[in-house]
């Protein structure tokens, strides 16, 4: 098992996903046979770990499960420092604690007496950490909060992805193997006239998923590979049929997530631009996809036509076919409309509030010539404009999936 790949699937559990990982790879999967148990009589996501080495496990190890989406703010100190919610466990901890003594020692002539509070590990899924930005910023921080309410156990640390697999890479492949195959977050139920369906889903961190403009609550995104595997083999089904372009615009609406990443929040299909002041033909103008982009917080417009030819000879050599460059000028007319002041104001008060859009046309299957040739020409002759294949669209959604399915299948090769 590859350890990056371990480490990115740990990092994307949702909150309720990784409390039981956590369960999973300190108990059952756990290399000391220690006993580990949860404490909810002092808050939600709080362990207890006896040590075998203190008399009949009278020494404890804690740990607090932290899944704050630190990830996303530019100064997490003080973020960590905010944070009311483990604050409140903590002086839950130091009042459960206080005064408590347990004792060093199998044998009795060699037991000697010591704090019952040894440990305290602050537990995270934290991604995109590097261990320095851990260690020299934010478990400085943990220790703040410990002194600030005089709390000093004995040892103190965090842990996060890359220390549960490089602490115990066995039991982190096995307990996420567990929580795919047999726990998950939930099950997923669906009733149709024609069959029903009833699977367990895993959830993600709503930091993937992004916020609902209505209720203004975080999305948490679910996984379930078999339907993301049926979405797949219905986008390729759209694109050998040569599907009209109103089809392939409802297909993508519905599964943009999959299609695109789940970096993408928000949606915005066949989004009119009535602005006769701007348009060289004083026509109004409509947007096929208009994405935001929760990362980075600006939107990106695409432009999709159907599986036409991409290529054509002239005069013995390959170029860009008319229609593409036809499709790229008319995405150009669109950046010229989107730049105007006016335009941004009046699009503003409908919610979407943009700086650059970065411009992307999806059209044609596959080039008919190598696609070294097919990148230099499109290079070339097309600015500022990302041009995606059909097909490397599908190469895209197929790499979402695959991280799971080799996961997944590798287990049980």
């Amino acid at each position: 098992m590859e350890e990056s790949l371990l480490k990115s699937l740990i990092g994307h559990l949702s909150r309720e996903g990784f409390r039981m990982f956590v369960e999973k790879l300190f108990g059952q999967y756990s290399q000391t046979g220690e006993r580990f148990y949860a404490l909810p009589n002092i808050g939600e996501g709080v362990y207890c770990r006896e040590l075998l080495d203190s008399y009949g496990g009278s020494i404890h190890a804690v740990y607090l499960l932290h899944s704050l989406p630190i990830e996303i703010f530019n100064n997490p100190k003080t973020v960590l420092a905010a944070d009311p919610n483990i604050a409140a466990r903590l002086n839950k901890i130091q009042h459960t604690y206080s005064g408590q003594i347990g004792q060093w020692g199998m044998v009795s002539p060699a037991l000697r007496r010591g704090r019952k509070l040894h440990e305290l590990y602050f537990l995270s899924n934290f991604t995109g950490l590097t261990e320095k930005t851990c260690q020299k910023t934010l478990l400085p921080v943990y220790k703040g909060i410990l002194n600030k309410i005089k709390l000093r156990p004995h040892i103190y640390g965090m842990g996060d992805c890359d220390s549960f697999v490089s602490g115990n890479p066995v039991g982190s492949e096995k307990a996420l193997t567990s929580l795919l195959l047999e726990s998950g977050d939930g099950l997923s139920i669906s009733l149709g006239t024609e069959r029903q369906r009833v699977e367990r889903f895993i959830g993600e961190k709503s930091l993937n998923g992004g916020v609902s403009q209505t209720s203004k609550m975080p999305y948490q995104p679910i996984f379930i590979l078999k339907e993301k595997e049926a979405a797949i083999h219905e986008f390729e089904h759209l694109i050998q049929t040569n599907a009209k372009e109103s089809k392939l615009e409802r297909f993508i609406t519905s599964n943009y997530k999959d299609i695109f990443g789940p970096s993408y929040d928000r949606i915005e299909p066949q989004l009119w631009l009535r602005f006769l002041q701007y348009d060289i033909a004083d026509k109004n103008r409509r947007l096929d996809v208009f994405l935001r982009n929760s990362v980075t917080n600006d939107w990106e417009l695409y432009e999709v036509k159907r599986a036409i030819k991409l290529t054509c000879t002239y005069r013995d050599g390959p170029v860009i076919a008319h229609e593409v460059f036809k499709a790229a000028q008319q995405i150009k007319r669109y950046e010229k409309i989107l730049s105007q002041d006016t335009v941004k104001k009046k699009l503003a008060e409908d919610g979407i509030e943009y700086c650059v859009p970065s411009l992307n046309l999806v059209i044609g299957a596959k080039p008919e010539i190598p696609n070294e040739q097919w990148r230099w020409l499109v290079k070339t002759h097309i600015k500022d404009i990302k041009v995606l294949t059909f097909d490397e669209v599908i190469r895209q959604m197929e790499c979402r999936v695959s991280d799971y399915r080799r996961f997944l299948l590798g287990r049980q090769s």
